[in-house]
């Protein structure tokens, strides 16, 4: 056990506790105005220090509303990748033998700086990706806590290095973790501060350097992370940041030379070509990937159905689903089937769905036209072969602004085995199926390629035993009427899944996270003149 527990940055339910709501939404909304002067400027990349401009551009505009410019980046082409990687490369050797504790200062530096900016981070979420106003503030108070805790397991362990004494006279050993070098960090848009800050963190502290890629969907808060670094010491070249595409940085940055390590949070499809670049160029560096999911919840007789429908809700549709942790199929007992199913349908329609911004939204808009060509395909095949109660409609209101807003989507009648119950759609969709007991349920929900998240409701005990001992998930929740299978802690709840849902068997947030970015070296020194 830790001598001191970890304690969570829980903005908005310590401003609950303290009853000061009114206080948060009010520092929000004038976040958000703030932040809305400043958008629309161009941002070049940053590499060893400095910026560098780019040829050509691209434009990122809100989800929530095309009027809104969010701002002009740099378009990083395989030149400008191979520019930051010698950089890195560069600043490794130096980095590598900086002490734990400046590294550890300077993470805490960029500590007091998030929490400062705090509100104008959340702001620039909203606005950048669409996450609504709590959401948003929790995805930089986990930044928070990511930066936090590796900081704490880094110093806590001594930097990963033991004196493993004396076998035999005279002959002295240590062990320890050294860094592997440059690493590629390739961030997703749904959690772009929390994830991207999480991501390089783990590289960096552990004495690495990196090239960092966001999201092109979310490259401004990637800019302000690492201008918060910078701020608090981060030497030139330690970490560097090429924003553009897939092809042209991406993979560039998995297939360089000098890149020793890759560390990656998207799609199955994406990780695994990773990891197959690797394999084929002989790279025996790590990948180091979270590949998303297809998160189950069972809801069994003798549940409480109202928290149920509560956290499927909530676990399905915040954020419009567009989390690999999502709840996207329900396996419900059949005697409780029809309850749970009419219920979950009445609380989805009282759902809000409308801009980042607005207090009462739950339901954000969808990131990018291809997730509105997705959501209308599965809508389509869902209305054909299934039974769809409420939602499987493009939202077209004359209230809202010009944006990407879909329909929360209760879907039954579909198979257990259908591509739409078992294929991961980052979208506001979830089937409901029913069973007949929960050896069925359990068998069901492990009937899957993906292990990342699963959610239980039961006030049975000996069914929640049960279902612990069989579930195949690496994250499990029971009776989370907040959300189903969403919002895990740093520390409390590392995050990482089972199956194709990662790479390592190592969770986010966890203590056996920071070691993954480091190999062991056995070292031992004989003193001492020979017998």
């Amino acid at each position: 056990m830790d001598p001191v527990p970890f304690e969570n940055e829980l903005t908005f339910e310590t401003h609950r506790q303290n009853d000061t709501v009114e206080e948060f939404h009010q520092s929000y909304e004038d976040a958000v105005t703030d932040v809305r002067a400043t958008l629309g400027k161009s941002h070049p990349l940053w590499v060893d220090g400095g910026p560098v401009d780019a040829d050509e551009q691209f434009t990122v505009t809100s989800p929530g509303d095309f009027d809104v410019t969010i701002g002009e980046f740099a378009a990083g082409t395989p030149d400008d990748v191979d520019r930051a990687v010698r950089a890195a490369a560069a600043a490794f050797d130096e980095w590598r033998h900086t002490a734990v504790e400046e590294r550890v200062e300077i993470f805490r530096d960029a500590v007091e700086e998030l929490r400062e900016r705090k509100f104008e981070l959340a702001a620039t979420v909203s606005l950048e990706n669409g996450k609504n106003r709590t959401e948003s503030i929790a995805d930089v108070d986990e930044a928070i806590d990511f930066l936090r805790f590796y900081s704490r397991e880094l110093e806590r362990h001594d930097g990963y290095e033991f004196d493993t004494g004396e076998p035999t006279p005279g002959q002295h050993c240590r062990n320890l973790l050294r860094p592997y070098g440059v690493f590629g960090v390739i961030a997703p848009f749904n959690f772009p501060i929390a994830i991207l800050a999480g991501m390089t963190t783990g590289a960096v502290i552990t004495g690495n350097t990196a090239v960092v890629k966001p999201a092109s969907a979310t490259p401004l808060i990637a800019h302000k992370f690492v201008e918060i670094l910078t701020d608090a010491g981060l030497p030139d070249g330690v970490i560097n940041l090429v924003t553009g595409g897939g092809s042209t940085v991406g993979q560039p940055l998995v297939e360089h030379e000098d890149v020793a390590g890759i560390v990656f949070t998207g799609s199955r499809e994406v990780g695994l070509s990773i990891e197959r670049a690797f394999q084929d160029l002989g790279k025996r560096g790590p990948v180091i990937a979270e590949l998303g999911g297809k998160n189950s919840v069972i809801v069994t007789t003798a549940a409480d159905i109202q928290e149920a429908v509560s956290g499927v809700a909530m676990g399905a549709f915040s954020f419009s689903g567009q989390k690999c942790s999502a709840t996207s199929r329900v396996y419900v007992h059949e005697d409780v089937f029809d309850q749970f199913l009419s219920r979950l349908v009445e609380k989805t329609e009282s759902l809000g769905i409308g801009p980042a911004e607005a207090e009462e939204t739950v339901v954000s808009p969808v990131i990018d036209d291809r997730a509105l060509e997705r959501y209308a395909d599965i809508c389509e095949q869902a209305a054909s072969e299934g039974t769809i109660h409420t939602g499987g409609d493009v939202v077209d209101a004359s209230d809202l602004p010009d944006g990407r807003y879909v329909e929360p989507t209760v879907v039954s009648d579909v198979p257990h085995d259908h591509a739409l119950a078992r294929e991961e759609h980052f979208l506001p969709f979830v089937t409901v199926h029913p069973v007949t007991d929960l050896a069925e349920a359990i068998d069901k929900a492990n009937d899957s390629d993906y292990g990342l998240c699963a959610g239980l409701f039961s006030e049975d005990e000996s069914e929640i035993e049960t279902w612990f001992d069989r579930i195949d998930s690496g994250m499990c929740y029971v009776n989370r009427a907040q959300s189903a299978t969403t919002g895990a802690l740093v520390q409390a709840q590392p995050f990482g899944g089972w199956k194709f849902s990662g790479t390592t068997g190592k969770f986010a947030g966890g203590y056996w996270y920071l070691p993954q970015f480091m190999r062991e070296q056995s070292r031992t020194h004989v003193r001492g003149a020979r017998e």
